[in-house]
């Protein structure tokens, strides 16, 4: 959405039935295993034993974590970019939770398009099951910001030429 004040884009999660249900099966067979596995740790006497499974739960809830994470951005996810009264804002959004970031966009340098080198991180990059995969980026005091996630090559062009365009002409009214 454009007005004369205000630019306001978002940017929904992939969602695709057949992968996003093989995810909720993932959760849910990793989540009954830890749940057995847990089970098997209080039945435990030996603490040797104890002790290697309590390093296996541990793995096991950052795994959760992370999958739980990934259903439900694809499920209810989305990227809130908003440019007003001379800030860049950026939200994350999962189930109208997520912390707004806000850049002043004098202090905003070098947006692009972020470029994949490697094959291997391309593909990690746009694995249906992880949150990662900025695909837009700039500079702000020194830091790499990143957004975009997992947009293909075209939209991220499309976001790009949009932000780049809007960012200039919001940045000239403010001065």
């Amino acid at each position: 959405m454009r007005s004369a004040d205000e630019l306001s884009v978002v940017v929904l999660s992939e969602v695709e039935n057949r992968k996003s249900t093989l995810l909720l099966l993932w959760l849910i067979a990793w989540t009954l295993g830890g749940i057995v596995v847990f089970w098997e740790y209080l039945q435990l006497t030996d603490e040797s034993k104890k002790i290697g499974f309590i390093v296996w739960l541990v793995f096991w809830f950052y795994f959760e974590y992370t999958i739980s994470k990934a259903y439900m951005w694809r499920r209810n996810g989305k990227e809130k970019i908003k440019i007003r009264d001379g800030k860049l804002s950026i939200k994350r959004e999962v189930n109208k939770r997520g912390k707004v970031n806000f850049y002043e966009l004098d202090f905003i340098k070098e947006l692009r398009v972020v470029e994949e080198k490697s094959k291997l991180m391309l593909s990690l990059n746009n694995s249906y099951w992880a949150v990662v995969g900025e695909t837009i980026a700039f500079d702000y005091y020194g830091k790499m910001i990143s957004f975009g996630l997992q947009l293909n090559e075209d939209d991220s062009k499309d976001l790009y030429k949009l932000l780049k365009h809007n960012l200039n002409q919001f940045s000239k009214q403010s001065q």
